[in-house]
């Protein structure tokens, strides 16, 4: 294996600059990144983690040591794909899911004191790419293409497409907040459940918020966590809760900053951020009502509820631009409703037997708050490992 910097002057964005997802055919609605107002400051880089198994072992092994220096870890990009192939669930596996994470955080802001020439060796390229099409192979294999009639029809008379694909997404919305799983967290949720998670959600938000290719509505509702998180007495650190989150969360974090990069999976990226800005609003919602239940009322401000909004005009767009899009849209709004439910299962099923939602680490134990909380909790009667119940549309088999 060779692990060897880039020749000088071979980066041919030295800047860092994302390559663009405008649609080609530019319309009124037709998508576009804008800087978010949370780049105007330097981000901190993400902290190294813990690893999670051999891969993330290997890989932090790696990217610590120095760039051009003798490989510390041999046949890692062997060793990555046999990982792959053993690896039983994808979209559940700890240690690849970290390791995905791990190559994300040099996009977006670095990864502890990691040389950033790390991110462009030509080896990590190809291993993130193999582990990229894992996911991506795991993700539509799992989740289902909704209903396009509607859109197919405004296509092919060429009336409405706009409307016809922003009634659709709106409809794949809508059957999303008919289950309203993280209802909850309004109605039950107990204050160290709460602030679980809220420590859940700075992690999904970490990467994204860093990352200049999202939209820019994004700072108000990184804005709103970092107030809630302040409100608990939690940690605002970037990325200081990555050890104790669930792979559920890693893995969600990893699906958007995947199809972000990519310019084949545009319409894939426009789909996803439209329920999962959808969702995101109504789980703040729920936090809102959370609070006030707890004692800690607080008015839901007219920014956070309006984050997200327009996102499905601003999808429909793009399809109307790029018609051969229409199923990539869909499919990533379906993918946005999937990722939000797998997360909110685990910590209700978690929840509703008395268990906690983060993983038992070293981590939970030097953060005041969390070991306080977790302290408190009544001694476990069944300590069997639960087994989420399998969702009937776009869940994780196992």
């Amino acid at each position: 294996m060779t692990l060897a910097p880039p020749a000088p002057g071979a980066d041919a964005n030295p800047d860092g600059a994302p390559e663009s997802r405008a649609p080609r055919t530019a319309t009124q609605t037709s998508p576009r990144r804008t800087r978010s107002a949370a780049r105007t400051a330097p981000v901190e880089p993400l902290p190294i983690p813990t690893p999670r198994g051999p891969v993330s072992a290997a890989l932090i092994a790696v990217l610590t040591g120095r760039v051009g220096a003798p490989p510390i870890v041999s046949s890692f990009d062997a060793q990555v794909e046999r990982a792959i192939v053993a690896s039983p669930d994808m979209l559940t596996d700890d240690d690849l899911q970290l390791a995905l994470l791990c190559f994300g955080a040099l996009d977006a802001g670095g990864l502890g004191r990691v040389d950033a020439r790390w991110a462009v060796d030509p080896l990590l390229i190809s291993v993130r790419e193999n582990l990229e099409a894992a996911l991506e192979e795991s993700l539509r294999e799992e989740v289902h293409l909704p209903s396009a009639r509607l859109a197919r029809g405004a296509i092919a008379t060429g009336d409405d497409i706009a409307d016809a694909v922003t009634a659709t997404l709106e409809g794949i919305i809508d059957d999303a907040d008919a289950a309203r799983p993280f209802r909850y967290l309004a109605q039950h949720a107990t204050a160290a459940q709460l602030r679980e998670h809220l420590v859940a959600r700075s992690i999904r938000s970490v990467l994204v918020d860093a990352d200049q290719r999202v939209v820019a509505d994004d700072a108000t509702a990184a804005a709103s966590l970092l107030a809630r998180l302040g409100d608990q007495r939690l940690q605002t650190q970037r990325g200081c809760y990555v050890d104790v989150v669930d792979v559920r969360v890693l893995t969600a974090v990893n699906a958007t900053a995947m199809l972000s990069r990519h310019d084949r999976l545009r319409g894939l990226f426009y789909g996803l951020r439209t329920t999962t800005g959808s969702v995101e609003t109504s789980i703040e919602a729920a936090v809102v009502d959370a609070l006030g239940r707890l004692g800690k009322p607080l008015l839901q401000s007219d920014a956070a509820r309006g984050a997200g909004a327009g996102r499905a005009r601003i999808a429909a767009g793009l399809v109307e631009a790029e018609p051969a899009l229409l199923d990539d849209v869909l499919l990533g709004a379906a993918i946005g409703v999937a990722v939000e439910r797998w997360i909110t299962e685990h910590e209700v099923v978690r929840w509703k037997v008395g268990r906690s939602a983060l993983r038992d680490c070293d981590a939970i134990g030097r953060d005041e708050v969390l070991r306080a909380d977790r302290a408190a909790e009544a001694p476990v009667v069944d300590d069997r490992p639960i087994t989420l119940p399998v969702e009937r549309t776009g869940g994780i088999r196992r």
